[in-house]
Order: structure tokens, then sequence, then C-alpha cells
């Protein structure tokens, strides 16, 4: 028997996804919490890359903390399956470039039970904003300069009003790092990155269970109702418990799925065909981040010498990094954004072309300090690609393969302590600018999203005049020049989409709206 298997493509992105299913598919039902009979458990077990390294929303940096933010937080909106956007805390919403009117639903509640006004809202947003919380993803939401955000109790609103027009707001809004913090957890920031204010809490789920290293416990609120109003209403329940495994190895959590001591979780690439035959499992695929080099271009860096970026470029070879990395099915990248964003470049004529003799001419007797995570590749296989590569040229490269949560702190905390790094770049509102910023504007230590350290007021220049084009014709232009010129510069080295591939029991479901997985739908079906 063929097990489930549903691929998801154009992911993450602002026009609708295209879902491809094979297999059979499961029948809607009435409830977006989700509706059921006597279910055989009330618990859903899955595993996490590592720790979180936060519990407040609004300073999550890794993947895990992604995850974790969207069962404790609501944010205003939601993405649908179908691409288009719905409610969360808002019920209804007007937006141009510049502003934005929110309309918030009158029955929600935080954890401790007080009544998520607009007063509450433009409070979390107003702190996500706060250059002084050192977000790098409010420039991503709010664009650049400081937005104004006020709430207004009587007439039931929230007005955002931006510094500068940012004409993907809206999207912004859908990001779980927005999850709307009640007042308990603004009052006490420390218990909050804890997840120890219960009050804190927006979203469906507390956290009743921390043990690091160990095991994190959410409970379901019994007095929640804020479910989103999906188009297609979620089937099964919402489990009582979740709990999650940090730091569990990915074949590892493949064995777990199989022998039953897992119920839903991200498997490696390399171990899709031992559930793809199996009538028992459902697999879901989506393209999930893309994968590119990036070099620290920051004062006393050796990259900031285009030469050394150059030669670097020179030794890259696509195929045998998604070889290395992702057993070959990865998804191959022309620029820095996935081809199904709109405006990414057509082909890969803007790519650099290998040149190995050229490289070791410049990289021969140099030596750089490498940061990688473990979650790129099998143990980090991607970083050791790289490693590999720059070592037949004649260089050295002193690398450090880290958990996801500490390498996301090393690389946008601590710059001295990296020269080059492999960079995952999960782009959840589908959008040039979205990955632009990691190489442009305000470093990730001040605050700002750039990774790469390298100010390129050019490109910000290009995302300016992007996001004030009344017309898509004159957006893709701008994106298209700015694409062009950080491959050009060198500034990154496009690799693949790195796919995300969940596993799902007999028994469990998850959904992936507009290509994106959700982990906070993961639901109970019999």
């Amino acid at each position: 028997m063929q097990g489930r298997s549903t691929f998801m493509a154009a992911a993450a992105t602002v026009t609708a996804a295209a879902f491809l299913l094979t297999g059979c598919t499961t029948g809607g039902q009435a409830s977006s919490g989700g509706t059921g009979g006597a279910m055989s458990t009330d618990t859903i077990r899955t595993a996490l890359n590592a720790d979180p390294t936060t519990f407040n929303a609004a300073k999550a940096n890794a993947k895990d903390d992604y995850e974790v933010a969207r069962f404790l937080f609501d944010t205003v909106v939601r993405r649908d399956a179908d691409g288009k956007f719905i409610g969360g805390l808002a019920t209804d919403w007007k937006s141009t470039a510049s502003e934005a009117t929110l309309t918030i639903r009158k029955d929600a509640t935080c954890a401790d039970g007080t009544a998520i006004t607009p007063s509450i809202v433009a409070k979390s947003l107003s702190y996500f904003a706060d250059p002084a919380t050192k977000n790098n993803f409010g420039k991503l939401v709010f664009g650049p300069g400081q937005p104004t955000i006020t709430g207004d109790d009587a007439a039931g609103t929230v007005d955002i009003k931006l510094a500068q027009p940012w004409s993907e707001l809206i999207g912004g809004l859908t990001l779980a790092q927005t999850g709307i913090i009640c007042p308990a957890g603004l009052a006490d920031l420390e218990g909050l990155a804890k997840g120890s204010v219960k009050g804190a809490f927006s979203g469906p789920y507390t956290l009743t269970k921390s043990s690091h290293g160990v095991s994190y416990d959410m409970t379901l609120r019994e007095d929640y109702k804020a479910w989103p109003q999906w188009s297609k209403p979620l089937e099964g329940t919402p489990a009582k418990t979740v709990r999650f495994f940090p730091g569990v190895n990915k074949t590892t959590v493949a064995n777990q799925l199989l022998t039953g001591e897992m119920d839903v979780s991200d498997i490696a690439p390399a171990d899709v065909q031992r559930f793809e035959s199996n009538e028992d499992y459902a697999v879901t695929t989506v393209p999930f981040a893309g994968i590119f080099l990036l070099f620290n271009q920051r004062e006393g860096s050796p990259f900031t010498d285009p030469a050394l970026r150059k030669g670097v470029a020179q030794l890259m070879n696509q195929q045998a990094f998604n070889s290395a990395a992702y057993a070959g099915k990865g998804i191959t990248y022309n620029s820095i954004v996935a081809p199904t964003v709109p405006c990414a470049l057509p082909d890969n004529s803007s790519l650099t072309p290998e040149d190995a003799a050229a490289a070791k001419a410049v990289l021969a007797g140099k030596t750089f300090k490498m940061v990688g995570t473990t979650s790129i590749g099998p143990n980090g296989a991607g970083s050791t690609y790289v490693q590999e590569a720059l070592r037949a040229a004649g260089a050295t490269v002193e690398l450090q393969l880290v958990d996801n949560g500490a390498w996301a702190t090393m690389t946008q905390t601590k710059p001295e302590t990296w020269d080059l790094t492999v960079q995952g770049d999960a782009n959840f509102v589908g959008t040039v600018a979205a990955s632009l910023t990691r190489i442009a504007g305000v470093p990730t230590e001040k605050g700002g999203r750039n990774i790469g350290g390298g100010e390129n007021a050019d490109i910000l220049a290009d995302i300016a005049t992007a996001q004030s084009a009344t017309d898509e014709s004159a957006r893709c232009d701008a994106y298209t020049k700015a694409q062009k010129s950080i491959l050009s510069d060198n500034d990154v080295v496009p690799f693949v989409g790195e796919p995300q591939i969940v596993a799902q029991r007999s028994g469990f479901s998850i959904q992936a709206p507009s290509g994106i997985v959700d982990y906070a739908t993961m639901r109970i079906t019999k």
C-alpha cells in the first residue's frame, strides 16, 4: 500500500500556494478548532531541533522559537490554505502602503482571564517594534523607521501608521514573532523569556512543564475561543497536551515515529522512503528555508574583501551541496529567494561560475572562522561540505558545529565568532525584501535583520523603490536590480531550498497553510 504523501509548492508567497496532492486525502469538518468523538489519546508528541532560545515571541530567533510561539501567542492575522489572509485576533482590517486599521475581536482573553483589548494589542505590537527590543523581525513587518501604533478601546480598533511606505505590512503581521503578549508578560520580561508567566499567553496553549534538554509540555486552555476560521476547517481535535522533545537526531525521530514513541515530527530527506510505502503514515513536504552561504562583512572580517567572497563562490556547487545536505531533495535556487516568490530571478545566469583554479589562487593559505548549525544536513553536513571545498583550495576553515539555537545566537549577536556561515532563511512572508534585509540595513546585534553586517545602502534604496511602487512591474524591476547586485558582489552564494518533511502517524494530522507548516494545526483525528 502507498502511504499518504503531500507536496505543497510555492511556499510562503503572497499569492495562493499550489497544492499537489498524491495518495489519499482526508475530509473536512465543522469547527476551526477541530471536532471529533472520543479520541484514542489526548496528547501529541513531537520533536524540536533544539531547546527554544526564548519563550518571548517578540525576540524569537530560531525555528524552534517560532514553532512554540505559535502555540502560546495569537497573531492579529493568519495565512489561510489558499494564500489569503484570515482573522486571528483581528476580525477585519483595512490597509494602504502607509497605514492600517485592525478591528479586534471581542471574545479573546489572555490565559489569566484578562480581556484582549485594542490597547493590549497596540502595546504588544509597540514592544515588538521598539528598537530597544532588538527584534530583527520588526523592520520586516513595519519597514524602515518607527511605526506609530495606537489602540482605541471604544472603537475596537488598532491604528498603525508607518514611517515609510511598506506594502507588505499585513503579511508581516502573520509572523509568529508578532504574537500578542499580554500585560503580565510585558510586566515581567525575564519571566516571559523563561515561559514562566502564565498570564503572558494569548494563544490556545500555556507552557505547563519546562525541562531544558528533556521535554516541554503545553496544555490546551479550556477557555480558549479565538480559533481561526480556516476556509477548510481542520479535521480532528486539538490535543490537550502537546509534548516537545528537544535536540533529538532526525534519524532517531524517524525511528520513534515508526515505533509509536513520536506522533508528528520533521524527518530527514534520507528517511522519507521509510514512510512513503507505509499506509500508517502521511508525509507532508514543503519548501521551508532558503539555504545560502553568507559572509560576515563587518569591519575586521576577511570577507570585506570582494575578491575573497568571489573566490569562495567559485568553489561552490549547488548539486554537490544538495547531495551532501539533503540527499538531492533540495530545490535549486537562482537567487536569495525561492523561484516561486514574486519577482525572483527566472534563471541562474547571475550566479558566479565555478572556477576552482582562480579560487585557489586567491584562497590558498587563508584561515577563516565558520559557525554552522547541525540542522542543515545530517550533523551539519552542509557546513562540512563548505569546509572541505575550501580545504581543497588550500584554505583552513575553523568550523564550529552547534545546535540551531546556539548557531542563531552566535550569528546574530556575536559577530566576532564567525567569518562565514551556511544560512537558513525561513522567508515566512514570501517576499524578496524579507531575504534582502538579511544582508542590508541595521545589523542584528543592533536590533536589525542584517546578519551579514554590511550596510549595502544601494540594496536598501532598491527595497524602498519596490515598496513605493504602484504596480508589479516597477516593483519587480527594483527587486531584480537588487538581486543581481548582491549576486554580482557575492554577498551570498545561493544553494537550495531546504525541504521541510513532516511525517504523521495514523490518527494525527498537521496542516501547511500557504505552504508553511504550522505545528499549532496538529490535530488528533481518531
